[in-house]
């Protein structure tokens, strides 16, 4: 019988679940491997629909407090024209590199969040457009970072959580 949940967005209360069920995330996560892929896409994207249309990202910014997105060349051209600086200096005032050479903001939370706001919000980087990623396809491919996520995001604890109801798994 599937459990219907109100949505959670409690910070504190995720961050705490987070570590409290990480375990049970990982169980879940060998669980999904076994499952048709295009099936988890389909539930994945309804339920990502569903508590996403009732998330305002504006009012929380926690991904912006706490990770550091990844920038593309195509990310750093973009911030050159929208900051009026040259893509060197984007480079050396606002990222680093990780061990296989990928670019990174380097402040946590980012350097352009005021007020849970974005101040670069139209001109944000690809990353950061796409987050928290639930949209995509091939879910079952990136569970690491879905459990990542789990404890920063209300979206993905939500949608993490409906999706263990909907297959029935505890």
């Amino acid at each position: 019988m599937k459990r219907d949940h109100d949505i959670e967005l409690d910070l504190e209360k995720i961050e705490k679940l987070g570590k409290q069920r990480l375990d049970e995330n990982f169980q879940f996560r060998t669980f999904l491997k076994g499952q048709d892929p295009d099936k988890i896409d389909r539930i994945v994207h309804q339920l990502n629909w569903e508590v996403s249309s009732q998330i305002d990202c504006t009012k929380c910014g926690n991904c912006c407090k706490s990770l550091k997105p990844g920038i593309t060349q195509n990310d750093l051209e973009v911030l050159s024209k929208k900051l009026n600086m040259t893509t060197e200096q984007i480079v050396e005032n606002y990222t680093e590199t990780n061990d296989f050479g990928e670019l990174f903001f380097r402040h946590a939370p980012c350097k352009f969040l005021k007020d849970k706001k974005c101040t670069i919000y139209e001109d944000r980087p690809e990353a950061c457009r796409s987050y928290p990623h639930l949209h995509k396809d091939e879910f079952t491919f990136r569970l690491f970072g879905v459990i990542q996520n789990y404890s920063v995001c209300p979206i993905v604890f939500n949608v993490f959580e409906k999706l263990k109801d909907e297959l029935n798994f505890r």
